[in-house]
């Protein structure tokens, strides 16, 4: 009862971990794509607002200079009356005369006061007196040192109209009303090279005001208008945001975010170049993401709605995906006891039934190989063979497959976890190995040992996962050559047991062979933690004895290279005492063991499929 209920706990433990991990992975993967799409939009949202706000500023900036230009053209009304014309050029004359030409000047400003423009509110001509008039009735300083004043010097030496910035009204009594202005310079018709006076026009703000007011930048936003130096010709956003902004904006230009506080603000600047004005406009973020950010809480909330159901789904899935998985475990289990009769039935067509397959596979396959060792075995000890012979077999013999165990435990738990594809690929290559030892006794082809170290090391790599890699190169020209069974998988195995077992950084372990001067080469390395002078001079005295000890079977050490001392024995036995091992190795920079072996080129003796095939 107790195993049931530990076995029930492990079940749930594994549908649980299953299930939690697919389940983080929907949201993690809803709430990922749902902020990087929200960003996206986002981002182009606000790229695309502060397009269409410059588009807004640039039309404000152009119907503001519209606004100047018939302000300057204002300046050049007056050569179209040749009454007004003819006075300002006439000069001297009687009180009665200049008496005249006043009223026929100030007649003619009179007119252009009447027009609809109210923003218009004084109009002066400054020949050899002053002329005016004005939307309210005032008085003209006549004292006025006009002639001192900077935009008149401007005006007098140049044909280009000039603007004149805010300041109080000019040449009047008791002045009282902030204006703009624009000064123009006056030429005879009959010498165009005389200027006989300028032309001043005032303005209120009025007129800039009813076009600015056209632009809404929202309730937490504003426009405002500055010049040069700063002063403020019109504003709709808060006192804070023009403090804050106007030197930035006067040095910058385009668009750019500021934070204003703990909010953040699109800022857009367009220059009225016939002015010297810096048109900026600020707008809340927050406003202007207020749609893309309920529609961000929509999506995700239907995100999670659609995830929890996707989870429900995989919980009732899982149930019943599990069950035959976990079968299959327990025949496993059956298998590391040492019971190999066991089998799985399933009629499946899937991946389970693949692995089913496969598991059934490699039993069959070590049941084979467990009967074919047992009869050579019973052939070795029952015939009378010569004493060369016999050693080499009993030599053989202690290279085995010590790791199948290990290897069915940890595809076992691969199952359990739910890594089936890696399963089955480990099952696969086991199987691949086990049946490369029905050729262990026999010369093979050069690829087909390759292929057998291919499989060794797939597994042992899966075993340490992230710990282990390696890199197998052959050359072409030996592929078909052939060579000795299973020499080179123990110096494999030797690499992996010293290289990687006894360390916790990754280690690498490369094997290559190739042909010099009509022989073949071996080599296997690893970069693990290698040897002392000490371990490796008393490690190949060892090996440098097994020729001398030919009749002595070879037992493991203290050093645990019982692999290296097989390998060599059987290499001498088979092919002479002038091939063999050759070791190198330095500490914390790994080992490499050279094979040397004659060049053979026969045919198998016995009709065995390659590994390879």
């Amino acid at each position: 009862m107790k195993q049931k209920i530990e076995k029930l706990k492990k079940f749930h433990s594994i549908r649980f971990s299953l299930t939690s991990v697919v389940a983080l992975l929907i949201l993690l993967s809803v709430f990922i794509s749902s902020t990087l799409s929200y960003s996206r939009y986002t981002r182009d949202f606000q790229e695309q607002s502060s397009e269409q706000i410059d588009q807004t500023l640039e039309q404000l900036s152009i119907n503001l200079s519209t606004y100047l230009d018939e302000l300057f053209r204002l300046t050049v009304y007056l050569y179209y009356d040749d009454s007004v014309v003819a006075a300002l050029e006439a000069t001297g004359g009687s009180d009665i005369d200049r008496l005249q030409r006043r009223r026929v000047i100030e007649s003619y400003l009179d007119k252009i006061m009447i027009m609809p423009r109210k923003d218009i509110l004084n109009v002066f001509v400054i020949t050899d007196d002053i002329y005016f008039s004005g939307r309210m009735p005032k008085s003209v300083n006549h004292s006025a040192d006009y002639q001192a004043l900077d935009w008149y010097q401007d005006a007098m030496s140049t044909q280009s109209p000039i603007f004149v910035p805010p300041h109080t009204e000019q040449l009047v009594s008791y002045p009282k009303d902030t204006v703009f202005s624009i000064v123009k310079q006056l030429k005879s018709v009959q010498n165009i090279d005389q200027v006989i006076g300028v032309i001043k026009v005032d303005a209120s703000y009025s007129g800039i005001a009813d076009i600015a007011r056209k632009v809404n930048m929202g309730e937490q936003g504003g426009v405002f208008i500055i010049d040069n130096d700063k002063n403020l010709i019109y504003n709709s956003a808060s006192q804070e945001q023009v403090e804050l902004l106007s030197g930035v904006a006067l040095a910058s230009s385009g668009s750019w975010i500021e934070k204003i506080g703990s909010a953040e603000y699109m800022v857009n600047t367009v220059q009225v170049k016939s002015a010297d004005w810096t048109i900026v406009a600020v707008n809340s973020l927050d406003e202007l993401t207020k749609n893309a950010q309920k529609t961000r809480d929509f999506t995700f909330l239907l995100a999670t709605l659609s995830s929890l159901s996707a989870i429900l789904v995989l919980l009732i899935f899982t149930h019943s995906f599990l069950k035959p998985l976990m079968g299959i475990v327990q025949l496993m289990k059956e298998v590391r006891k040492g019971n190999f009769q066991v089998s799985f039935s399933s009629k499946r067509n899937d991946e389970i039934g693949y692995l089913g397959d496969s598991f059934n596979a490699m039993v069959k396959t070590i049941n084979d190989n467990i009967e074919k060792n047992t009869e050579l075995a019973k052939k070795v000890y029952e015939a009378e063979m010569l004493h060369t012979e016999a050693q080499l077999h009993a030599l053989q013999s202690q290279i085995k497959p010590h790791f199948l165990y290990n290897t069915l435990n940890m595809i076992s738990m691969q199952i359990q976890v739910g890594r089936l594809e890696q399963a089955v690929d480990n099952i696969e290559k086991l199987h691949r190995l086990l049946r490369g030892m029905a050729k262990w006794d026999r010369e093979v082809l050069v690829e087909d040992e390759f292929a057998i170290l291919d499989a060794y090391l797939g597994i042992q790599s899966s075993r340490f996962e992230q710990r282990l890699s390696y890199e197998l190169k052959l050359d072409d020209s030996l592929k078909k050559q052939y060579i000795l069974a299973f020499i080179l998988q123990p110096l494999v195995e030797n690499a992996v047991i010293h290289g990687c077992e006894t360390q916790r950084r990754r280690t690498k372990i490369t094997v290559e062979g190739f042909l010099k001067e009509g022989r073949c080469y071996f080599v296997v390395s690893d970069d693990g933690k290698g040897m002392t002078e000490e371990q490796l001079k008393a490690l190949r005295e060892k090996l440098g004895r097994t020729a001398e000890n030919e009749n002595q079977s070879v037992s493991p050490g203290a050093d645990g290279h019982i692999g290296l001392e097989n390998v060599n024995k059987r290499i001498q036995i088979h092919y002479g005492s002038c091939y063999g091992i050759r070791i190198s190795s330095q500490p914390d920079a790994g080992t490499t063991c050279r094979v040397e072996l004659p060049l053979l080129e026969k045919e198998c003796e016995q009709d065995v499929p390659s590994i390879t095939g």
